[in-house]
């Protein structure tokens, strides 16, 4: 049934009579007839029994009479809300980060965009560019690096360089070699660069897949690692050698994009959260 049958009934138990309900409702009384008659058609029962003088809800009808009223009161609270509510930004948000963005500047991010728009759910899913990418359909926005998505709309957000860092009260030459997971172009360029640097093979001992690990380790004087620009921030680099990565003389640079459909940009809270991140990568820019 639509609405307007539910608040048509509402209105005969209101109004007693098929000609008031007219009034009431602006139409004609043999409509109102016809329509009443519709929907115990539908139901199966008959919710009024008529008379000359008045009409008399039976039995059954109290409980369908009830249900409409029920109909009618919910329709009115949903648009008063959307009239109190009118330009909010609510609802949800789904986000598949790869995990080195989820580690370094997505907390910040979020915790400004929720301290501003306190009323939208937001669902992280933080893993591997790959997984990001292979599950692309099940986000809004996917946040990912070296790779744009493919059929998608691709914002580059940060252009980062590569630092060898080794500890400095150790030997380099002998120092465990700790590879964080990656995509093979990436992880090739790697080992180009060491065995340029280093005149021998390149052979890592040790993998991770979190830069969190690659980073403690890294503490732990445990090895040495390749490690972006952004995961620097909160390292104690007075302990450490840094040295840019570059291979064939060019710097090692990664690069992390926003991906997204052009038609989820029709809902405000991805909107906005589109437009924090713009405003965040020109002020990275700029610093």
């Amino acid at each position: 049934m639509k609405v307007d049958d539910y608040r048509l009934l509402a209105t005969l138990s209101e109004a007693k009579t098929l000609r008031k309900a007219a009034e009431k409702l602006y139409i004609s009384q043999p409509a109102v007839s016809q329509r009443l008659k519709s929907i115990e058609d539908e139901w199966g029962v008959q919710i009024f029994i008529r008379t000359k003088k008045a009409l008399y809800t039976t039995g059954v009808g109290e409980k369908i009479i009830e249900h409409a009223k029920k109909v009618v009161d919910e329709e009115r609270r949903v648009k008063d809300y959307i009239v109190a509510n009118e330009g909010a930004i609510e609802g949800n948000i789904s986000i598949g980060v790869s995990s080195l963005i989820g580690y370094t500047i997505l907390p910040d991010m979020l915790a400004k965009y929720l301290n501003e728009f306190p009323d939208v759910n937001v669902k992280i899913n933080v893993g591997s560019t790959q997984e990001i990418i292979a599950n692309q359909g099940e986000y809004h926005l996917s946040i990912v690096r070296g790779s744009r998505v493919l059929n998608k709309e691709n914002e580059l957000l940060y252009r980062d360089r590569h630092y060898l860092v080794t500890p400095k009260d150790m030997d380099v030459e002998d120092l465990t070699i700790i590879e964080f997971q990656a995509d093979p172009t990436y992880i090739t360029h790697i080992k180009n660069y060491f065995e340029a640097r280093f005149n021998k093979k390149y052979e890592p001992q040790i993998f991770v897949d979190q830069i969190t690990t690659c980073r403690e380790l890294l503490r732990k004087k445990v090895g040495i690692t390749v490690l972006p620009e952004l995961v620097l921030e909160g390292l104690d680099l007075d302990n450490y050698y840094i040295e840019e990565v570059k291979v064939e003389d060019k710097p090692l640079i990664r690069e992390t994009y926003l991906s997204y459909d052009k038609s989820v940009m029709m809902l405000p809270q991805v909107e906005s959260f589109v437009e924090m991140i713009r405003n965040e990568s020109k002020e990275s820019e700029q610093s």
